[in-house]
């Protein structure tokens, strides 16, 4: 994880926030993966479930419950709606 990932996740929780204050009702978030760095990783799905358990704990924290997770080709998508 480095400083791009670190600026990433703060722009993502940031619109998550945004989102949440504005009244929306839902909210999506998504990333990317790059087939040829998970080559260089041992245990890959391993290491997407860990990236997708942090983009969920991040976005809950604003208030928002997570409602699906999606994969598609090299995206995983997640929906999300106000909580509570």
């Amino acid at each position: 994880m480095g400083i791009l990932h670190a600026i990433r996740m703060q722009k993502l929780v940031s619109d998550a926030r945004s989102a949440h204050a504005q009244g929306d009702y839902s909210f999506e978030a998504s990333i990317d993966i790059d087939p040829r760095g998970l080559a260089r990783v041992h245990n890959p799905m391993k290491k997407i479930r860990k990236e997708i358990d942090l983009v969920v704990r991040s976005v809950e924290a604003v208030g928002w419950e997570c409602v699906g997770v999606d994969q598609f080709m090299y995206s995983i998508n997640m929906g999300f709606v106000r909580a509570g």
